[in-house]
C-alpha cells in the first residue's frame, strides 16, 4: 500500500506539535527554575526526548492511524544491490560538499561574512565541549535515530504521496526542498537540498528504504565527525 500525501502531511503535523509539546514541558520546568538545567543537562534532556517525540508521533500517526507496515514504506531485506551504496555514499558528500562551498563563495562575494554566520546557526559547534557521556548520546542520535525517523518521512512519506500526484523529478525536488526547508539552517540549505536529491535518487535506485537511511548516517557521522577535527584544531 503507498502513502498518500495527505497520510505524509498528517504525519509531519503531529511530529511538529509532539516536538514542541516535548520543548514547551522542558521549558516550563526550567524557567521558574524547577530543574536547574545546564547547557550540558539540556542538551543531553532535549535531544533525545525530542527524536524520541518525532518517532512516536511517526508510528502513532503514520503507521498505526493507517494501518502501514513497514515493507509498505519501502523497507526491504539486504540484497548485493545495496553494494552500490560503496560508491554512491562519497559521490554523493563530494558533490553535495561543492553545491555548499559554490553557494558559500557566491554569498561572500555578496559581502555576507559566512564564517560568523554558519558558526552561529551550527548546532554541531559546542560538541567538542560537552562532557563524554553527553557526547556520545548526541552523535548516536544524531548518527543512528535521526536519518532512521527522517528518512521515513521524507524518503519514505512524502517522495510517495508526492510521486503520486506529480512526476518523479518534481516530487524528488520537492520532497528534498520540504527536507532542506524543515532544518531551519539557511546558510546549509543548498547541501541539504543536494543531499536530499540524493537520498531520494538512492531511494528510487534500490527500492529499498535501508538505501537512504545508510547514506543519510554516512553524511551524519562524517559531519560530526569534522565538527569535532575542527574543534579540537581550534582549540
Amino acid at each position: 500500500m503507498s502513502v498518500t500525501l495527505g497520510q505524509a502531511a498528517w504525519a509531519l503535523m503531529f511530529v511538529a506539535i509532539y516536538i514542541a509539546l516535548v520543548a514547551g514541558v522542558i521549558l516550563a520546568l526550567g524557567l521558574p527554575g524547577i530543574i536547574d538545567f545546564t547547557p550540558d543537562s539540556l542538551l543531553l534532556v532535549l535531544l533525545p526526548t525530542a527524536t524520541a517525540a518525532a518517532i512516536l508521533a511517526i508510528y502513532l500517526h503514520l503507521f498505526r492511524r493507517n494501518n502501514l507496515t513497514p515493507a509498505d514504506l519501502g523497507f526491504r531485506r539486504f540484497t548485493p544491490r545495496l553494494f552500490h551504496l560503496l560508491w554512491q555514499i562519497p559521490a554523493t558528500i563530494i558533490v553535495c560538499a561543492l553545491m555548499q562551498g559554490l553557494s558559500l563563495a557566491l554569498l561572500t562575494l555578496t559581502g555576507l561574512d559566512t564564517t560568523t554566520a554558519k558558526a552561529a546557526n551550527d548546532p554541531l559547534t559546542d560538541l567538542a565541549d560537552l562532557p563524554a557521556s553527553i557526547a556520545v548520546v548526541t552523535v548516536l542520535v544524531i548518527v543512528v535515530l535521526t536519518p532512521l525517523w527522517e528518512e521515513v518521512l521524507f524518503r519514505g512519506a512524502f517522495l510517495d504521496g508526492l510521486s503520486r500526484r506529480l512526476r518523479p523529478a518534481v516530487a524528488i525536488i520537492l520532497s528534498a526542498a520540504l527536507f532542506a526547508a524543515v532544518h531551519v539552517v539557511p546558510l546549509s540549505f543548498p547541501y541539504l537540498f543536494t543531499l536530499g536529491i540524493a537520498l531520494a535518487l538512492v531511494r528510487r535506485f534500490h527500492q529499498n528504504m535501508w538505501a537512504p537511511i545508510l547514506l543519510h548516517a554516512a553524511n551524519n557521522a562524517l559531519v560530526v565527525l569534522l565538527a569535532l577535527l575542527l574543534a579540537r584544531a581550534a582549540s
